[in-house]
């Protein structure tokens, strides 16, 4: 028989990032707190705040759940912040959730994650539907399944065709921490998303089709950064993911099939912008591709354009709907936890 003492269930390691965090960190440390799963230490980073973010991280320093803190004596990177709070992961942790200062989890998120990552030595990331802006999102994967093949999780997520996915909310099995200062050394801006893709491929993806984790959105936030129309440098990116991990997904024919794919989304991209009097970010893209030796001919553009049709029908196949609406003070009460997936937030059709 399984011991299901504390004593026996392995230890996790929420990670909290934060820079001026005063705003939500109430919140997001409150959330910890209230996990229903009780083997857990919480590790804050905080990069050298000038708002209240120490004293709200001094009120829970006598809660339930333990805090490793550190404080930075200057600001670094948002990236290097991430990396030096992996880094803080004490080693006798087995699992790692990271949990951004301005985001929430369901109390039971934690011992859901830990139930499905456990029921499969090869499950390397886990990951569940998003309550984005106030709406369920979630991802084009079955829901009579919950464990998927990394590569073929890997895939869609490079492809996109994945729908949706709130990557900055990975929780990962922890193999220690030699390898933990390489962790989002993957991608300058979607260091979280190539994370993902990297664990994928190294076994297993678990999806719990359940709204477990509440994105918020605003001007600071790390989503927005990432998704934000401006983000020159995070588009381009994603070229460059798709060249660092094609490989582990397809043979050779369809991995260059698929970058062409992605070369062409991005000459179409060029193309609106300009349309929409955005010249200096169509040539923006161009001059990416370009320093990629991948910069267009007459050629490229006419199958770029004649394409364009079959991808947006294509998108229309995976896109699912969003919904339904779930605000904070709903996704964090107690009739919610008990009414379970099904009632609480059923798929629009």
């Amino acid at each position: 028989m399984k011991d299901c003492s504390a004593s026996a269930r392995p230890l996790v390691a929420v990670v909290t990032p934060v820079y001026n965090g005063g705003t939500y960190l109430e919140a997001t440390m409150r959330c910890v707190q209230q996990q229903t799963y009780d083997k857990l230490i919480h590790v804050i980073v905080d990069n050298c705040s000038s708002d209240s973010t120490p004293e709200i991280i001094d009120r829970y320093r006598s809660q339930r759940v333990e805090l490793l803190t550190i404080r930075n004596d200057r600001l670094l990177p948002l990236r290097e912040n991430w990396t030096k709070a992996f880094c803080a992961v004490p080693a006798e942790a087995s699992y790692v959730k990271i949990l951004c200062a301005d985001d929430l989890m369901r109390r039971d998120c934690i011992a859901r994650f830990v139930e499905i990552a456990q029921s499969d030595e090869k499950i390397e990331v886990v990951l569940c539907d998003d309550v984005f802006i106030d709406k369920v999102h979630r991802a084009n994967l079955p829901l009579n399944q919950t464990v998927f093949d990394g590569t073929e999780a890997a895939r869609k997520i490079l492809d996109e065709s994945i729908n949706w996915l709130p990557y900055h909310h990975l929780f990962v099995r922890y193999h220690g921490g030699a390898q933990s200062a390489e962790f989002f050394n993957d991608a300058p801006v979607h260091f979280d998303f190539a994370a993902v893709v990297r664990r994928s491929l190294r076994g297993k993806f678990a999806y719990l089709h359940d709204p477990l984790v509440y994105t918020r959105w605003h001007a600071n936030s790390l989503t927005s950064q990432q998704l934000g129309a401006d983000q020159l440098e995070g588009i381009l990116e994603r070229f460059d993911i798709i060249c660092a991990f094609g490989g582990q997904c397809w043979d050779e024919s369809a991995f260059r099939l698929q970058k062409e794919r992605m070369r062409a989304r991005l000459m179409r991209l060029a193309i609106k912008w300009a349309v929409k009097g955005r010249p200096d970010a169509a040539r923006g893209v161009l001059r990416g591709l370009k320093e990629r030796q991948v910069g267009p001919n007459a050629a490229d553009w006419s199958r770029s354009i004649i394409g364009w049709i079959p991808y947006e029908r294509w998108k229309r196949s995976w896109r699912l709907p969003t919904g339904p609406e779930i605000d904070e003070a709903k996704f964090c009460s107690e009739s919610f936890l008990k009414q379970g997936p099904e009632k609480a937030c059923p798929a629009p059709v």
